[in-house]
């Protein structure tokens, strides 16, 4: 009977985890599949990824949410830019 009762713990357990994988990847493609409306952007000298992100970032919003949405919309690694570099940039509206 012990045998029996760790074989349902074990069981159980597996199914929780495969349960939360699978609500976390669904969670992932959902998040990927959120349409953001976009503009282009061409890089000035001077101009700073920070600055850019905050000339996008509606009032209120937090200027640190559109520089990691322009860094993924543009797959950027790092924050460095380059003057004439063309940039997708969330739209003001």
């Amino acid at each position: 009977m012990a045998m029996n009762t760790k074989t349902l713990q074990r069981a159980a357990v597996l199914l929780t985890i495969i349960v939360v994988f699978f609500l976390l990847l669904a969670n992932a493609v959902g998040a990927q599949d959120s349409v953001v409306p976009t503009a282009q952007h061409r890089v000035v000298a001077g101009e700073t990824l920070w600055g850019i992100a905050q000339a996008a970032t509606p009032d209120g919003g937090d200027v640190r949410v559109t520089v990691s949405e322009i860094r993924r919309l543009n797959e950027l690694d790092a924050a460095t830019i380059y003057p004439g570099e063309l940039l997708v940039v969330p739209a003001t509206g």
